[in-house]
């Protein structure tokens, strides 16, 4: 169901397009804005009851609603006052500039040459202050990336160089690229690796080199679809960190799934949490990653849930004391 904000926003576009295209059907209508025939079906009884002042016959916006309901076909008149779309507001256009220019930096394929052909004729359109907007995209260096994007036009296989963060070990997989796509103003690569037989999504920003192997890439079905962001699947293992205010940030910087702020006379069984702290539950990307991000917090974090969570990092801070202790004694 729509908001009424949107809904007069897409009236606003709905009758210079159905005046454009007379007859189209209730379907078709509906596809191409992206809602439901029966949310078209409402729309067109709303436009039947406007029109100019005065609100007689002849003022109002005429809509067949017998051939809606009917025979599923559209048939408006008597809007002409309506013919010319909306025009895009200067922020309105900037916004779109800057989004344009975003997608286009990882674009792959016919995409890239109609992103191209947009972005022109919207710069054009905008002036000397599109071009004052800078955008960037974390998607590692502009030839690796390249390199990425013409495999993917050419079918071919190729061997990358990755820096994985979760493990904390450079890797060289030998995968099929398909896709690049922009989730939270960073890079994806979508691709079948071949040693695990499987899809895997690497960071374009962790990808350091990339090799053709000379081999055509195999065809494997459509990826999986990621949804709005990495890491979010509450199928996947979960932890609830209560943080100090000093660890905070890492809401900000990693995917969470909620986040609840301490008042101060609130508690954790064991631990007084004290104004500024928060819970927060987070998706784990691996054992080795939670182990990586508990021993770079610190005592900025001040429980665990479940607590056998933390045994892995606490194995390996104790791990590197035992090794200090070994190289410098008690001068260590």
């Amino acid at each position: 169901m729509s908001t009424s904000a949107e809904q007069v926003a897409r009236l606003l576009s709905l009758v210079p397009y159905l005046q454009t295209h007379p007859g189209i059907t209730v379907a078709e209508a509906a596809r191409n804005f992206d809602i439901t025939p029966a949310q078209v079906i409402r729309d067109l009884k709303v436009l039947w009851m406007c029109g100019l002042p005065g609100g007689l016959p002849g003022d109002l916006i005429e809509v067949d609603m017998d051939a809606a309901e009917g025979e599923g076909r559209i048939l408006l008149s008597n809007a002409d006052y309506l013919s010319r779309p909306m025009r895009f507001s200067p922020d309105e256009a900037m916004s779109l500039v800057v989004a344009l220019r975003a997608v286009a930096e990882v674009a792959t394929g016919p995409e890239a040459s109609a992103l191209t052909s947009a972005l022109a004729k919207l710069e054009e359109l905008t002036g000397d202050e599109s071009r004052r907007v800078a955008i960037a995209v974390d998607a590692g260096a502009a030839e690796m990336r390249q390199a990425v994007r013409d495999a993917i036009a050419a079918g071919e296989r190729i061997q990358l160089t990755y820096d994985g963060v979760a493990r904390g070990e450079t890797t060289r997989p030998v995968v099929d690229p398909v896709r690049i796509e922009v989730r939270d103003g960073a890079g994806y690569l979508q691709a079948w690796s071949v040693e695990p037989q499987a899809w895997r999504t690497f960071k374009l920003e962790r990808v350091v080199a990339v090799e053709s192997t000379g081999v055509s890439a195999s065809h494997h079905g459509e990826p999986p679809v990621t949804g709005g962001a990495w890491f979010t699947d509450r199928d996947n293992p979960q932890v609830r960190l209560t943080l100090a205010p000093s660890a905070v940030w890492i809401t900000e910087y990693y995917p969470v799934l909620d986040v609840e702020t301490h008042s101060g006379d609130q508690s954790v069984p064991g631990h007084s949490t004290a104004t500024g702290a928060v819970s927060a539950t987070l998706p784990v990307a691996s054992v080795d990653w939670l182990a990586s991000l508990l021993l770079r917090l610190g005592a900025g974090v001040r429980a665990i849930d479940p607590a056998e969570a933390a045994r892995p990092a606490v194995q390996q801070a104790r791990d590197a004391l035992s090794l200090n202790a070994a190289l410098f004694g008690d001068h260590g």
